[in-house]
């Protein structure tokens, strides 16, 4: 898969479990120690992130990183 490709999925399953969990992307940032840009540029695939902040950023939504890989569209 194109790393463009599972950025966009990483992004995009990150912020329905934001919004599931009822949390902005600020309230998620401050969890995990990141600026607010950070978050939205991640749901919106313009970063590619560390494994170190994906881990943190998937832990804060009670989800693995695999989770936040699967392609559910």
């Amino acid at each position: 898969m194109e790393e463009k490709k599972l950025l966009e999925i990483f992004g995009f399953n990150l912020k329905i479990e934001r919004i599931k969990l009822k949390l902005s992307q600020e309230q998620l940032a401050e969890i995990v120690d990141l600026s607010k840009t950070y978050i939205s540029n991640v749901e919106t695939a313009k970063h590619n992130i560390s494994l170190i902040n994906a881990y943190k950023l998937s832990r804060a939504v009670n989800k693995s990183i695999e989770e936040l890989l699967q392609d559910n569209t």
